[in-house]
């Protein structure tokens, strides 16, 4: 089997020359069949070339620059204005006094060009290389389609580690709770999770891992399952529910150890009295988070410590709030404030704070709600530039309260 120098099979490899003059067609085609490419057709003009080309699939367009009827300007145009045709490689052919009408075809996508009279050394080069480059872009998307396939499935695969079902109040779980998270790119580093520990303790989490993309989704995915495991396990020497500052301490050790990738993570975490309403916390150099009470909204800066993953003696500090009937705490990642707009200007914390304390209900739902719509409206179409991620939770007020 007969292939050139770029490794196309030039016996399968289907040609258009396009030219007005007879000898030229005749030298191309006399040439081309010498390097082995035998299925070669000719158009005499450009409005025969664009008719067969909508009729039959080339790899190679030779296309002459001065043609009657539609020239090869023309030609040209419509195949870049056709998605279909777009990447179809086309060679201009020239007189070497053509030489600044060649350079208005490169600047409409023409691949290369061919100059008259026809040199075969460089015709041979010119047409493989054309080919390969053809070779490789198809090759390329084809690359590049199995990526985004497995990126949408990653990224699905992500979401399903996260909780979607958020239960509604009752008297045996007086609390409401909501929480969303959409990653900058197809898959993400940020982390929400709640799940109860015991009949009487929710934990719950938000966290961002640093980066963006597959490797900080791995490590998101690492740490929830030792976020889990831990919380549920770990238990104080007297057999009690270990502190908070205890689990993350424990967390930061397993996630620092065999840490090639210098990853780290920020993690918000508390521990919920379902009964009392009472939340003891650690954060582990986390966004503080705001607590809403009797009309005030404030940030929880208090307990803050390392980020996990840093140093494996990293130690933290565990605080107490309580969550009144009413009261509530809103979580959230530096996607948020860090939301640039068109003019490159940051959401930041106070436009962030002013929502809150705007915000005519604080139920979960209305409050990601309510930072979710000004933070679109505020970027007014820039592209998000990094993980979103907020978290809601709302002591409801009962009947009996």
């Amino acid at each position: 089997m007969t292939r050139t120098a770029t490794g196309t099979n030039p016996t399968q490899t289907r040609l258009l020359v396009v030219d007005d003059n007879e000898d030229n067609r005749y030298t191309l085609i006399m040439r081309l069949q010498i390097e082995g490419y035998e299925d070669v057709t000719t158009a005499e003009d450009g409005e025969q070339a664009l008719e067969l080309i909508r009729q039959h699939e080339f790899d190679l367009i030779l296309l002459d620059v001065m043609m009657p009827k539609v020239d090869g300007y023309q030609v040209l145009s419509q195949l870049k204005a056709d998605h279909r045709l777009h990447d179809l490689p086309v060679i201009m052919i020239s007189a070497l006094n053509e030489i600044n009408s060649v350079v208005r075809c490169i600047e409409l996508g023409a691949d290369d060009y061919l100059p008259k009279p026809f040199n075969p050394i460089l015709l041979k080069a010119r047409v493989g290389a054309s080919l390969e480059k053809k070779r490789l872009r198809k090759e390329i998307r084809t690359h590049l389609a199995r990526i985004e396939e497995e990126l949408a499935s990653a990224r699905q695969l992500q979401l399903g580690m996260v909780p979607s079902r958020f239960p509604e109040p009752s008297a045996q779980w007086p609390f409401e709770i909501f929480a969303v998270m959409e990653p900058a790119r197809e898959v993400g580093g940020d982390l929400y999770d709640f799940f109860e520990i015991d009949n009487d303790t929710l934990c719950f989490v938000v966290g961002d891992v640093s980066g963006k993309g597959v490797s900080s989704a791995l490590f998101m995915a690492r740490a929830k399952n030792v976020i889990r495991l831990l919380a549920r396990l770990l238990r104080s020497p007297n057999g009690s529910q270990a502190a908070p500052a205890d689990i993350v301490a424990a967390v930061n050790r397993e996630l620092a150890q065999d840490n090639a990738g210098m990853m780290f993570m920020t993690l918000f975490f508390g521990l919920l009295n379902i009964a009392t309403g009472e939340v003891r916390f650690t954060n582990a150099g986390h966004n503080p988070p705001y607590f809403f009470s009797d009309g005030s909204v404030t940030a929880v800066t208090a307990c803050k410590g390392r980020a996990l993953g840093v140093r494996e003696d990293s130690t933290y500090q565990s605080g107490v709030l309580q969550l009144s009937p009413g009261d509530a705490l809103y979580l959230y990642t530096d996607g948020v404030t860090e939301t640039t707009n068109r003019n490159d200007e940051l959401f930041a914390e106070a436009r962030l704070e002013e929502v809150l304390r705007t915000a005519t209900s604080r139920h979960p739902v209305d409050l990601i709600k309510a930072v979710t719509s000004a933070v679109q409206s505020f970027a007014d179409g820039a592209p998000q530039s990094d993980d979103i991620t907020a978290l809601a939770i709302r002591r409801a007020r009962l009947a009996s309260d």
